[in-house]
């Protein structure tokens, strides 16, 4: 958790993450019992429908399918060389045009033959003659009227033979029949235009010739099953119907139904376990704010808090970051101001009780010495002052650091400082076999107190210099990044550990044996009397490098040189 209970009220996160959770399943749970309720007549409505259009477009094609091939058969019966061929009683001339429009009549597939017959219904010709299919007429084989037109079937398959019907059309004139025109019809072309409707396991259709005849869309005899629907009359006493298989047509109904509400809960589980999720992330980022604002409280403002979350909870984290620092330095500060204040007091008391005592020894010293002629005893005075003199600088540098001077500010060259510090410090960088490099922008010039900077500098390169025992490099560079000045102080030397670089700005610590522990304290504070930040980087070993960024209040005109100052 990551609020603390009070016996009533857990988490927060988890109170509103669980009520959110209940008003997106609530809406779900009805909905699914209101589908489960409703499905099997929504089910019905629907599916009866879609047949229902199927079944008429279906019913529309038979249709079309037949009165186009009767216009056809119409055609034949217009030509008035049809009526010359049965009423001349002679064969078929094989190069008479009537014999060319009926073989290309009958070159349709679903044509078995065209027949003409006398009034007796004698066959006088069949296309095609090499056919060879002949069909009997049984007393049980169903005859109807349609328009003008005698439709005679259909007959079944049987005995090797295939199924058929044919439309029949009087050849007349002056009202007077010479014969007949007779088109014989695969019985399959027709049926074969019920397979859309076909639905395997679920359902099928039927050709239903006057209820004792039904044919499925092969053109074989069905079985009667349970009617779902029928169309409307294809020819007088033909329809369709849509039969059920076995009753099956229900069983997919259930499964769609069970297969929808098991998603349902499925889809449950998953909103449950995404809350769940959700909670657990959202615990994730708070737990960090609640342990940062725990430490705060303990007086602990180093643990930051980490800004990763997403959306809000990373900002709130950046917000939180920012009131941390604020707040610690904001504490620092006043701690700085305090302890500042306490220091100039500490040091004014030093600079009288014991400057004056020690200017007093000095004197009686220097009287000492004129008078003594032994050797031994001249060389301890000459060590006794320099331990005053080193005592008095000890002090001069606690003064700078508690009651520093108001910064000078004018405008400095920095070559010229870099040069006269290379000038100044020779003698000591020779001694120790150190090299002192100098780079960067050589015509920078920016607003600083000089005697600031230079006193900066120097105590820099020489902390540089005793950082360097066996000798190596000092690289001293100014620079010009964005609006402000960069100088950094760099060498190759013994570095400092983490534990040591934590506490280097801290009046008074020192590594050294003679140090006193304010120079680099005392640069900070120059540093920042100047407007400017200094910045330590250092690794045991590897070096160290210190970087003072100063403001540029003013910007030279013109190109500057990038060249290296004279060393």
């Amino acid at each position: 958790m990551i609020f603390g209970r009070d016996g009533r009220n857990g988490s927060v996160a988890k109170n509103y993450l669980f009520a959110a959770l209940f008003a997106a399943l609530l809406p779900l749970i009805l909905i699914s019992v209101l589908y489960d309720r409703y499905s099997a007549q929504l089910i019905d409505t629907i599916s009866h429908s879609r047949a229902e259009g199927e079944l008429e477009a279906v019913t529309s094609r038979m249709g079309s399918f037949l009165g186009g091939h009767l216009n056809r058969l119409e055609n034949i019966v217009d030509l008035p060389e049809t009526a010359r061929f049965l009423g001349s009683g002679q064969p078929i001339n094989e190069a008479s045009d009537l014999l060319d429009f009926l073989l290309l009549e009958a070159e349709s597939q679903d044509v078995y033959s065209i027949e003409l017959l006398d009034p007796k219904g004698k066959v006088l010709a069949v296309v095609p003659s090499s056919d060879g299919f002949r069909g009997d007429v049984l007393p049980t084989t169903p005859i109807i009227s349609f328009q003008n037109a005698e439709v005679v079937g259909p007959v079944l398959p049987a005995d090797g033979y295939p199924g058929w019907f044919q439309f029949s059309l009087p050849v007349k004139v002056d009202h007077q029949i010479l014969g007949y025109a007779v088109m014989r019809m695969r019985l399959a072309s027709l049926t074969e235009q019920m397979q859309p409707l076909e639905l395997e396991g679920i359902r099928t259709p039927q050709l239903v010739v006057f209820d004792r005849m039904k044919l499925k869309s092969t053109g074989a005899m069905a079985t009667g099953e349970t009617i779902l629907q029928s169309s409307r009359a294809i020819l007088p006493g033909w329809h369709l119907e849509l039969v059920a298989q076995n009753d099956q047509l229900t069983s997919p109904r259930q499964t769609l139904r069970i297969v929808l509400l098991l998603l349902s809960a499925l889809l449950a589980a998953v909103m449950v376990l995404l809350f769940l999720r959700l909670s657990h992330r959202l615990n994730t980022y708070l737990a960090p704010l609640k342990a940062g604002a725990d430490a705060v409280s303990r007086g602990d403002f180093m643990t930051a808090v980490p800004e990763t979350g997403p959306g809000e909870l990373g900002s709130l984290a950046k917000a939180f970051n920012h009131m941390r620092r604020h707040l610690r330095d904001m504490i620092n500060s006043r701690v700085e101001s305090e302890r500042r204040a306490s220091l100039g007091n500490l040091a004014a008391g030093i600079a009288h009780e014991v400057r004056n005592p020690l200017a007093t020894v000095v004197t009686a010293l220097y009287g000492l010495k004129r008078q003594e002629t032994k050797g031994d005893r001249i060389e301890m005075y000459d060590e006794i002052a320099e331990e005053i003199e080193r005592v008095d600088q000890t002090i001069e540098e606690f003064l700078k650091y508690a009651r520093p001077a108001r910064p000078n500010v004018e405008r400095v060259a920095v070559r010229d400082v870099f040069r006269s510090l290379h000038t100044l410090t020779a003698a000591k960088l020779m001694e120790h076999g150190v090299t002192l490099n100098l780079g960067g922008e050589s015509r920078l010039e920016f607003e600083i107190d000089e005697a600031h900077l230079r006193q900066i500098l120097l105590n820099l390169i020489l902390n540089s210099i005793d950082a360097l025992p066996q000798g190596g490099l000092i690289s001293l560079t100014a620079l010009r990044v964005g609006g402000d000045v960069q100088i950094r102080v760099e060498d190759n030397g013994t570095g400092m550990t983490e534990e040591v670089l934590a506490k280097v700005l801290r009046p008074f610590f020192t590594t050294r044996t003679r140090g006193s522990g304010l120079g680099l304290a005392v640069c900070a504070e120059l540093v920042r009397s100047n407007g400017g930040r200094m910045d330590i980087e250092s690794a045991e070993g590897k070096g160290t490098k210190v970087t003072l960024t100063f403001p540029r209040s003013a910007k030279r005109s013109g190109a500057d040189d990038q060249d290296h100052p004279d060393h």
